[in-house]
């Protein structure tokens, strides 16, 4: 059985990830933090603040690639305005080795978000991009590949989150 609390202890928080790339990568996830702090309405913003509990987002990913730019910011986002909902990031190779085998992945893409409750146990994933984006069209792709649709990341985890809510309280 896989220990998620370890991993996540081993993992990096959001600022250190942050300063890992070359400026053209970082200055994309500056970007995306601007356009997360436009972009975000305020009905949204209250649903996060309104999470009760504890969640823990451990998540794999890589400063060179663009949808954990964009993803891992939008979920950064969330632990910014719940400070209950922690973020820690370990390396895809890492993943590859803990992951990939517990989870019977066939690949590790990332992002790749393991949402866990207060208690460490897995109640959801997040995996490189938005539903939005995974279930539209080209239109949709081409929105996300400008750095639009950050909201929709955030929609996605705080779903997991919710539904667990509800389902733990019903």
């Amino acid at each position: 059985m896989i220990d998620y609390r370890e991993l996540f202890s081993a993992g990096a928080g959001f600022e250190a990830f942050a300063r890992t790339g070359l400026a053209g990568e970082v200055a994309a996830v500056k970007a995306a933090r601007a356009k997360l702090a436009a972009e975000v309405t305020d009905e949204l913003k209250e649903r996060v603040k309104q999470i009760q509990g504890e969640y823990y987002l451990l998540t794999a990913a890589e400063l060179w690639c663009p949808d954990c730019q964009r993803n891992v910011t939008a979920m950064q986002f969330i632990s910014e305005l719940q400070p209950t909902v922690s973020q820690a990031i370990i390396s895809k190779s890492r993943a590859e080795r803990s992951l990939l085998p517990a989870l019977a992945l066939d690949k590790v893409r990332i992002p790749f978000t393991v949402v866990l409750n207060g208690r460490f146990e897995q109640i959801g994933t997040f995996v490189e991009r938005p539903q939005k984006v995974v279930n539209g069209g080209e239109a949709e792709l081409q929105a996300y590949r400008e750095g639009e649709l950050l909201q929709e990341t955030v929609e996605d985890i705080l779903a997991i989150i919710e539904k667990n809510r509800a389902e733990s309280e019903g």
